[in-house]
């Protein structure tokens, strides 16, 4: 059969003589140098402290000359100015305020009766924070769900907002929403606490969150706070309706719209979830979980924010979303990007600093889903609650090895090179990879067909910093080999980092390279095809029609009928 088909190609080869063009762009594939026999070869060079206790601290020494301290793209620190408020996070804050809170409150001795409510029945609700109405708001429900409740105040005071003089379908768009994501929150978490007199419902209170927020500012969003469970008895989520639900534009147009709360709720309800099955969690991993409830329920939501966030390089819809940087400078006033620790928090940084911690540790979130799936989350949450949060005796090392398998130190610093390499796929296992969450529709990102094509190496062009445990920089070698300088500390790793490129578009089919694709590139993949001709790497990018990655008979076949022009790429 061979014979004959070799036959037939040839024959063919004899008849037909007609150029056709087609191009192609196909990766040459990522480096990874771990060696350092010779210095550690690569584009760039991640810098990696392997401790997991953010205590730790390595320096790098003294890098100057032996790193570019001028690259392309430097990051532009300025958000694009826009009428659209943005959500800030408090509850960190709260978290911590909680912990001191707590121990001064006691539940009651007696279970009361569980409440049990009906569209329409009222309920005093005690707001502890940012209230636009006094200690005590009356609140009336307006939505009753499987799973939820959704209240808002029955004052119609000017500064309370209540959702239903909104819109009165807010409601129960919300508890749909609610609803409709409560099985995939709880398979990917777990269960919430019902206090001491909820009836297992979930209780939104929909009202203005005094902050005082103003037109170009941002605002909070919503917040979760476990003295609200422990004094009022039932599980809250307090979500914000101005501007969280409706706002005036600075051209005078007001735009009321509930689907932009709606990310918020999942993020503060796995905030609920990770109080009721750990208490007093670290706040670098309740906010990762956080921010993974965000990007499971609604992919892309925690993406696209965050991966701008990371490189400090912001977009507008009206900007070319297809060039992104392919690289960025660093911001040296920024923590996070001077060797900050995955493993820590700080509420004090600058705002900007701030939300690249929180980019950080979004990014994490969705690295551990493209290794593990979303179910490692419950993982962590189980491991957790076994040991009683982290702690000493339950840290995160032992937590993560349950969990996943992988070491803490391994898995942050396969973390730290995917942020550089982001390779594809299929390199290396997916090691050095993210995967956008199943559902993504790209017609929601003005058309970005995977948002990590806008991740791009942030890259250090100081002198020098210290790295905290699981903390990393990622520099550009001088040469492209870098040689850690005689001051850098011993324990520090070092991970050489080439990355996939795409060489210039070439012809494909056009095995020998000669500008057109014709018989004689058909009959020298068949010859190739037979072992009766070699072929270097880029002979062999052209000739690979169906992308196996070898030359086949079944490529020669196909370069003919590209070259009879009746197949088209």
């Amino acid at each position: 059969m061979k014979k004959a088909t070799a036959a037939a190609l040839a024959l063919l080869l004899l008849l037909f003589c007609m150029p056709f063009g087609a191009s192609a762009n196909v990766s040459t594939g990522t480096v990874i140098d771990t060696d350092g026999s010779d210095g550690y070869t690569g584009d760039y060079v991640v810098i990696y402290n392997p401790a997991t206790e953010a205590s730790s601290s390595l320096s790098t020494g003294n890098m100057a000359g032996l790193i570019e301290t001028e690259i392309g793209a430097k990051g532009e620190t300025a958000r694009p100015v826009s009428d659209e408020p943005y959500k800030i996070d408090v509850d960190p804050y709260f978290a911590e305020l909680a912990k001191q809170e707590l121990p001064k409150y006691k539940a009651p001795v007696e279970e009361p009766v569980r409440a049990s409510y009906n569209v329409g029945d009222t309920h005093s609700f005690m707001i502890m924070n940012y209230s636009p109405d006094g200690l005590f708001m009356q609140f009336k429900v307006l939505a009753k769900g499987e799973h939820c409740y959704v209240w808002t105040p029955t004052s119609t005071n000017a500064n309370v907002y209540p959702l239903d003089q909104i819109d009165p379908s807010f409601a129960q768009m919300a508890a749909d929403m609610f609803d409709s994501k409560f099985d995939l929150m709880q398979s990917s978490f777990g269960d919430h606490s019902n206090g001491t007199s909820g009836d297992g419902r979930l209780n939104l209170l929909y009202y203005n969150i005094d902050d005082g927020w103003e037109p170009g500012q941002g605002y909070i969003g919503g917040y979760f706070y476990a003295l609200d469970l422990l004094i009022g008895g039932m599980p809250v989520l307090n979500i914000d309706t101005y501007p969280g639900v409706t706002y005036t534009n600075s051209a005078g147009v007001t735009i009321s719209d509930i689907s932009r709360t709606y990310s918020t709720i999942v993020h503060e309800y796995q905030h609920l979830i990770c109080y009721s099955q750990c208490g007093a969690a670290d706040t670098w991993i309740n906010e990762c979980m956080s921010a993974a409830a965000e990007e499971i329920c609604f992919p892309g939501s925690s993406v696209y924010p965050r991966i701008q966030s990371w490189i400090d390089h912001y977009y507008s819809q009206e900007e070319d979303w297809d060039t992104p940087p392919e690289e960025v400078e660093y911001i040296p006033e920024f923590s996070l990007e001077n060797g900050y620790s995955l493993f820590d928090w700080s509420n004090d940084l600058p705002t900007d600093d701030l939300l690249v911690l929180y980019a950080q540790v979004s990014l994490f979130a969705q690295y551990m889903y493209s290794r593990f799936g979303n179910t490692v989350f419950h993982r962590i949450m189980d491991n957790m609650s076994n040991g009683g949060g982290l702690s000493a005796a339950n840290s995160f090392q032992s937590i993560c090895e349950a969990a996943t398998g992988v070491d803490p130190s391994t898995l942050a610093k396969n973390y730290r090179i995917a942020l550089t390499a982001n390779t594809a796929a299929n390199e290396y296992d997916g090691l050095y990879s993210f995967s956008m969450q199943p559902g993504y529709d790209p017609e929601e990102y003005y058309g970005v067909q995977n948002l990590y094509d806008l991740l791009c190496p942030v890259v250090f062009t100081g002198t020098s910093c210290s790295i905290k445990g699981g903390g990393a920089i990622c520099v550009k070698p001088v040469g492209g080999t870098y040689y850690p300088p005689s001051g850098a500390a011993g324990g520090l790793v070092y991970i050489g980092v080439t990355r996939g490129s795409a060489p210039s578009d070439f012809l494909l089919g056009d095995v020998n390279m000669d500008g057109v694709v014709d018989t004689s590139d058909a009959l020298l993949a068949l010859r190739a095809s037979m072992e009766l001709a070699e072929l270097n790497q880029d002979q062999i990018l052209r000739g690979d029609i169906d992308g196996d990655g070898v030359v086949s008979g079944s490529d020669a076949l196909a370069i003919m009928r590209m070259a009879m022009n009746l197949r088209k790429q």
